[in-house]
């Protein structure tokens, strides 16, 4: 155990070229690792409940990271592997892990094929791409873990990867356990700790990430779903607090060293020029939408920052006292509430941090991400995404001197159909600052709402891309324009039970064919969609 916290200690926090942080000695027992890294020995400080691992550099003593770490005989602190139940800690593999280097530019092919998630709403504003690490945030409370669950299935139904990892903690949703037997998926469950102890699940994190990079390495497409980031932050957190204390450092050097830790985790996605993938989707509770700068649209008017509570001091007792000083400061200009809050990134009372800084640095170090509104999630929208501030980087690394357009993992088809809704959707949020006289703009509004209806899809529901293309297509065509907007809006909501999809299927599964073999849709496979659509539509119209 503590020779596994002592390697992620050193290779999260040290690139691969930078000399390590050799050890100081400080109060407590001895004991060795020149085994695993040459160096004569190591000590650990004892706390009341765990030890926390300390280094220093050449100049002065940095804490790069602490790891509480439980004692020896306390089996309910420890994660296990679901379905074996056997303990996770296997203290070979995460040596090996957290040693290796994550793949070089030179290792890293370009993106050419993209990861059906099954969810129309990812698909189409933020694709994930083979070997491209994806951040899913928001609060608490918007779906992320039932997202990542529903995408991790529909890969694992499709066959899309070779084998699934998903590092969790209990309260996540279960996955369908027909996926554990076929050996598809392996599960890795850490116990709900108090905020406190969460850093000290880190060695079974990077156990998780360590059998995802095996199967890359194997010349393998590994997917690898982090349910919570929890342990990382706390950790930087936790050495956070201890270097202020100490008076380590200044505020560059360690964001910098920040920057650092959380970039040898991110970094190990990677699509290789040998063969191998490890695509990286990773969750992240946060106030994504003030972190981005985004004010949410539930306390934006002037009438709930007036309602909204306030907060004093008191109430952030056992924050770091540079966070204290910022409060201090904020607290002689406006009141303490949660809007304030979060302009600055900083978490209520009754939140766990990792919304400033830690989680605005993952979102930069990250190949895109999906921002969940709590707004939305809370009006019933499942995904509650948010087409502004949802993006994914496409062509990152070399650019071949052939190419003469950005590459898109998406299928050519939904690609040339969602090329322009994420901006369209985005604006669409700003409508209420355009003039209403507008026809043309009354018109777009309307097929904003039919596309926004579409993207709506409830769990348990995925699509394939053809039948993305296809309802996309009658959403933002009018087609169904001769429909009052509710029924058009009913009509192309469900996911795979729309009713519109449900009639294509019967009327029209060759148009469907079609649409998933051809690369640029056939005027005969547009005439065929456009047949079913009116048939559907005078349907409808007998009905009223």
């Amino acid at each position: 155990m503590w020779t596994c916290c002592k390697a992620i200690l050193r290779a999260c926090c040290c690139p691969p070229l930078r000399v390590p942080p050799r050890p100081f000695l400080s109060e407590g027992p001895c004991w060795s690792t020149r085994a695993a890294f040459g160096s004569p020995c190591s000590r650990w400080t004892s706390a009341p409940d765990f030890a926390f691992l300390r280094f220093r550099t050449t100049a002065s003593e940095r804490y790069w990271f602490a790891s509480p770490l439980p004692g020896q005989g306390d089996e309910s602190h420890k994660a296990r592997w679901i379905g074996t139940e056997q303990v996770a800690l296997n203290a070979q593999r995460i040596v090996s892990c957290v040693k290796r280097p994550s793949p070089l530019q030179a290792e890293r092919a370009q993106l050419a094929h993209g990861l059906g998630t099954g969810v129309m709403a990812v698909d189409v504003l933020a694709p994930v791409g083979v070997g491209q690490s994806m951040l899913i945030c928001g609060p608490q409370g918007t779906g992320k873990s039932t997202l990542a669950k529903q995408v991790l299935e529909h890969v694992l139904t499709g066959r899309n990867v070779d084998k699934a990892i998903r590092f969790s903690c209990t309260t996540a949703p279960p996955v369908d356990v027909a996926l554990h037997r076929s050996g598809a998926l392996e599960q890795l469950a850490a116990p709900a700790l108090n905020p406190e102890k969460t850093a000290a699940m880190l060695p079974a994190l990077f156990e998780a990430v360590a059998m995802a990079e095996e199967v890359r390495d194997l010349g393998k497409h590994a997917l690898l779903v982090l349910d919570t980031l929890a342990p990382l932050l706390d950790a930087w957190d936790l050495a956070l607090q201890m270097a202020e204390e100490k008076g380590d450092g200044n505020e560059d050097t360690r964001a910098a060293q920040r920057r650092s830790f959380f970039a040898n985790l991110l970094e190990r996605a990677a699509n290789l020029r040998r063969g191998g993938a490890l695509t990286m989707l990773a969750l992240v509770e946060t106030e994504a939408l003030a972190a981005l700068s985004v004010p949410s649209a539930a306390v934006s008017g002037s009438k709930a920052a007036e309602s909204a509570p306030s907060f004093s001091l008191k109430d952030f007792q056992g924050r770091r006292q540079s966070e204290l000083d910022r409060l201090r400061r904020l607290e002689e200009r406006v009141p303490l509430t949660e809007q304030s809050l979060q302009v600055l990134g900083i978490a209520p009372p009754h939140r766990r941090g990792g919304a400033g800084k830690a989680a605005r640095e993952l979102q930069s170090l990250s190949d895109g991400q999906v921002i969940l509104d709590v707004q939305k999630s809370h009006g019933g929208y499942f995904p509650a995404v948010a087409p502004g501030a949802s993006f994914s980087r496409f062509g990152l690394g070399s650019k071949s001197g052939s190419e003469t357009k950005p590459r898109d993992v998406r299928p050519a088809a939904l690609q040339a159909v969602a090329a322009h809704l994420r901006t369209l959707l985005a604006l669409e949020s700003e409508a209420h600052f355009r003039p209403k006289s507008e026809t043309v703009d009354s018109h777009q509004t309307r097929q904003m709402e039919c596309v926004a209806a579409a993207l709506r899809q409830p769990p348990d529901a995925p699509l394939l891309a053809e039948e993305m293309t296809a309802l996309l297509l009658a959403a933002s065509s009018g087609a169904l324009d001769p429909l009052p907007l509710d029924k058009a809006s009913s009509a192309l909501f469900g996911g795979a039970r729309s009713p519109l999809l449900l009639h294509l299927q019967e009327v029209a599964p060759a148009a469907l064919g079609k649409i998933r073999e051809e690369a640029q849709l056939s005027q005969t496979t547009l005439r065929a969609l456009e047949v079913a659509l009116r048939l559907f539509v005078k349907l409808k119209e007998v009905e009223l």
